[in-house]
């Protein structure tokens, strides 16, 4: 467990806490501390997972005496993951610091190198090819080109690196913009530092995500909408489920989210997505009455998709860690209000029988059972069903559903992982079938 993080303090005293029950205090700690399994997602149209971890197991045999483990799960035959180092790591040994910000230091936890950008402060006369020690500065008091050591509160020591990079090539007139400046060597998550792998051949992917588009059970030639697509991991998921067939359409409504999107397509000559900068919210045109496949341009008419991936805009309160959080209690209000509009935009898109998968990456139960609850009341015409394959546990009780349909959802957390499931973030996944 990492050291106290303002993170808790700050959610401890919110109404955050107050008017989310699921968020228990055995939880914060929880949500401050990385997952201790990597996951990548192999493009099986490119590859093999057994190339691929070929790969991996060859980084790994590069930078560790005794290699972590790399495994797969059978229910997710895609999916290649790694376990954590556990070689000890000591910060009491004298070296210059580094000091990064939250973000960049969540991404270390994770097993990312430092990159130019992320680097707050380095000490004066600290050389290339040196051992320091790097530090997240939780409260966001360090001014970025810092050159002197900082003893300030709420400093996590968070990892050993060596630098690649000298404070001119960081801070002056023409300083780098890209490359890396700290190669870890290995940190208090226990996560393996070898960087990210993603390529086209495979990519970094949280073990939720790849249950979610799993959950979805996308079929070769349908028709399916992915109305939430940035960054675009799940699109490429469902495209390489359908084997690049049929249509994807994926919107999202900011056009350089689009444009991103449109760079994963096009490095993976992928034939079948079409891509708009759209407001999902509105989607549905109730004055058109068919939408033909030639013609697929939002908004579109009632019953054109087989399936509805809805991985809709949320407070990302499940992601991990969070060593800080900018998150107020009306920003946290807002979401349940897209989310309902994302709904009844998606119900009557969705063709009769067809399926409709919600998701989100956060833990509150405003957004996660309180949504479902409120779907199955507004719409009678969508049946819960069960979200398989199951790695998540069941959803909380007395928040609307049946102990049946509890049992029909699937949450990711701390409380309730499943004897199989990888630890993982916390999410949340609920399965719906519209009836004739």
């Amino acid at each position: 467990m990492y050291p106290e993080s303002p993170f808790l303090n700050t959610l401890v005293e919110s109404q955050i806490l107050k008017e989310n029950s699921c968020l228990l205090n055995e939880l914060l700690p929880w949500l401050c501390e990385a997952p201790t399994v990597t996951t990548y997602r192999v493009n099986l149209l490119k590859t093999t997972v057994e190339s691929f971890t070929n790969i991996v197991q060859q980084k790994l045999k590069e930078k560790y005496t005794e290699e972590p483990k790399v495994f797969q799960i059978p229910e997710l035959p895609e999916m290649v993951c790694i376990s954590k180092v556990e070689e000890p790591i000591h910060e009491d040994i004298e070296r210059k610091e580094v000091i990064v910000d939250t973000s960049c230091a969540s991404a270390v936890l994770r097993g990312a190198h430092i990159y130019a950008p992320g680097v707050l402060a380095m000490e004066s006369g600290t050389k290339v090819q040196e051992e320091v020690s790097v530090y997240a500065d939780l409260t966001g008091v360090c001014k970025r080109g810092t050159s002197i050591r900082l003893n300030m509160p709420h400093k996590l020591f968070i990892g050993i690196g060596v630098t690649r990079m000298q404070r001119y090539q960081l801070y002056n007139q023409n300083a780098a913009m890209e490359g890396i400046a700290i190669e870890m060597k290995s940190t208090i998550s226990g996560v393996p530092t070898i960087g990210n792998l993603s390529s086209e051949l495979a990519l970094l992917q949280n073990l939720p995500s790849i249950v979610c588009v799993r959950v979805l059970d996308p079929q070769p030639d349908e028709v399916i909408l992915d109305m939430c697509a940035a960054p675009g991991n799940k699109t490429t998921h469902i495209v390489e489920m359908m084997k690049d067939t049929g249509i994807v359409v994926a919107l999202d409504k900011t056009i350089d989210k689009i444009r991103h999107i449109d760079d994963k397509i096009k490095t993976n000559n992928i034939q079948s997505v079409r891509t708009f900068a759209f407001d999902a919210t509105k989607s549905f045109n109730d004055k058109q009455e068919t939408t033909s496949r030639e013609l697929l341009i939002p908004p579109f008419a009632a019953n054109t998709f087989d399936r509805i991936l809805l991985d809709g805009p949320c407070s990302s309160l499940g992601n991990r860690p969070t060593l800080a959080s900018k998150l107020t209690t009306r920003m946290l209000a807002s979401y349940p209000n897209i989310q309902r509009k994302l709904f009844e935009n998606a119900v009557p898109l969705l063709k009769p029988n067809g399926v409709l998968v919600y998701s989100t990456c956060t833990i509150t139960e405003d957004e996660n059972e309180c949504i479902v609850a409120w779907a199955l009341k507004k719409f009678p015409q969508l049946r819960l069903v069960d979200a398989v394959p199951r790695f998540g546990g069941f959803g909380l009780p007395n928040l609307g559903l049946t102990e049946q349909q509890c049992s029909c959802v699937q949450r990711f957390g701390h409380t309730n992982i499943s004897s199989k499931n990888a630890d993982t973030i916390g999410f949340f996944i609920a399965k719906f079938v519209k009836n004739n």
